[in-house]
């Protein structure tokens, strides 16, 4: 009994397994004639580049003929089209030698591989005359190749699917591209966009106390000009940093208008580029440039892209939605900081506080590898200062209100002062039961949590008190 069931299972297992064999033969489509072979490489075309006369390619209803001449290839549908000659030698690198890891011999039908309507045909032609027509069917994703066949021959190969994938080209693709200066964030100097008259910037300024200023100016008039953080000005400036042409569009700028590009929105950066004259490795001094690239930016296309091009130029092309948004817009609110007065005791001459009448002002300075703080040239305890002061550099802004108003009377006036003529006044006035609201005189008015104020105002006091004694 146990003999039969052993029996039984062992054979089980082989209908199984010759099951399993005739699906895999089944799914591979091979007849009694049709073979499949592997191969370590077989060698389906190769050519010395030097020897090509022609290229035509046929892929996704167009047609594109490369003619070589006197070391130089051309566009045969286009003379005027640039070529990129680097793309092009590229493209022509990849027909070389074309090598397959499997070959499949008297195929059934070429149906099964893609091959009686080919994706993609490709004629070599030699300096003799002599044509080649290699023709590119289906993937087969399993193994990451695809199926390929050259006239002449009966049978079909299993190449790399890369390589069909560097054939997928338009002419678009093979385009030459104008450089784009490399855009280092810390090398920028000045961003101004100019749309319809109006101009927003961003500059570096010694003179404000961040060390970047932001301006807006309509019809000529200076609406605005605030000091910005700068680590959110560093942030913005890598959107200025990685620009890129995403396709080519045209040569023909006699009609602009088709693309926005009559009355575009210009994006001006300056930058500034360091030089090293090599006279000798010694005595190499180093020189300092200032200099700039203008894009234009026009409309959208159907995908939503923005047709662009230098100003300038030669060309046309787009540039993704993302990164002409992002270079082509600068707002204040995004950049100016939120805190009410962002000013470090260690950078400043001197501090002015003004309370109940009363004037304090504190200075620093060092004595023996110390640094000693005072109100009116006597000492204040360095700890309680430090505390207090804090208070004011911490205090973030809720909202923006150029059109608050008060009539109460300012409940303390900070004056930060710094060498160099920067010069910043800032009154805190009690405003209504949520907000204080405060005001510099660079024009701003901010409306400040209450407690956060008092809390302010309590630690000065104490301060104050403690000094006193």
């Amino acid at each position: 009994m146990e003999k039969k069931k052993k029996g039984f299972i062992i054979g089980l297992m082989v209908l199984v397994l010759f099951s399993a064999l005739y699906f895999v033969l089944k799914s591979l489509n091979l007849s009694e004639e049709e073979t499949e072979t592997d191969t370590a490489t077989k060698t389906v075309f190769q050519t010395d580049a030097a020897e090509i006369a022609q290229i035509k390619l046929e892929y996704n209803g167009n047609i594109y003929t490369f003619l070589h001449e006197n070391d130089t290839w051309s566009y045969a549908e286009d003379e005027e089209f640039p070529l990129s000659e680097s793309s092009v030698l590229e493209f022509v690198s990849n027909v070389t030698s074309i090598e397959s890891s499997r070959e499949i011999e008297k195929p059934e039908a070429l149906a099964e591989y893609g091959l009686d309507n080919p994706e993609i045909k490709i004629t070599i032609q030699d300096k003799n005359g002599k044509s080649v027509l290699l023709e590119f069917g289906d993937d087969n994703e399993a193994v990451d190749g695809c199926y390929i066949k050259k006239d002449g021959e009966m049978s079909v190969y299993l190449v790399d699917s890369t390589l069909k994938q560097k054939f997928s080209v338009e002419i678009k693709d093979l385009a030459e591209k104008e450089e784009i200066p490399t855009l280092s964030s810390a090398a920028i100097q000045k961003v101004e966009i100019d749309k319809d008259g109006s101009v927003t910037r961003i500059k570096k300024d010694e003179t404000s106390e961040t060390g970047w200023t932001y301006e807006e100016i309509q019809n000529e008039k200076n609406m605005s000009s605030v000091a910005v953080d700068s680590g959110k000005v560093s942030s913005l400036m890598g959107n200025y940093s990685g620009i890129t042409w995403q396709e080519f569009v045209s040569y023909d700028k006699n009609n602009l208008s088709a693309y926005g590009l009559d009355f575009p929105i210009r994006v001006s950066v300056e930058y500034e580029v360091t030089e090293t004259a090599d006279e000798d490795e010694e005595s190499s001094e180093e020189t300092k440039e200032t200099k700039s690239v203008v894009f234009y930016i026009g409309k959208q296309d159907e995908n939503g892209n923005y047709y662009a091009m230098l100003k300038d130029g030669k060309y046309i092309y787009t540039i993704s939605a993302s990164m002409a948004e992002n270079i082509m817009t600068i707002s204040e609110e995004d950049l100016v900081s939120s805190l009410v007065a962002d000013y470090s005791f260690a950078d400043l001459d001197k501090v002015t506080f003004v309370r109940n009448n009363e004037t304090y002002v504190a200075t620093k300075t060092e004595e023996e590898s110390e640094h000693k703080y005072y109100l009116n040239d006597k000492e204040v305890d360095k700890t309680v200062f430090s505390e207090f002061f804090s208070k004011v550099t911490s205090m973030e802004w809720q909202s923006r209100s150029n059109e608050a108003e008060t009539n109460n009377a300012s409940e303390m006036t900070i004056i930060f002062e710094k060498e160099g003529g920067m010069k910043v006044t800032v009154d805190y006035y009690s405003y209504d039961t949520n907000f204080y609201l405060v005001v510099d005189s660079k024009g701003n008015k901010m409306l400040v949590n209450k407690m956060k104020v008092r809390e302010m105002l309590e630690s000065f006091d104490s301060m104050i008190t403690e000094w006193k004694k």
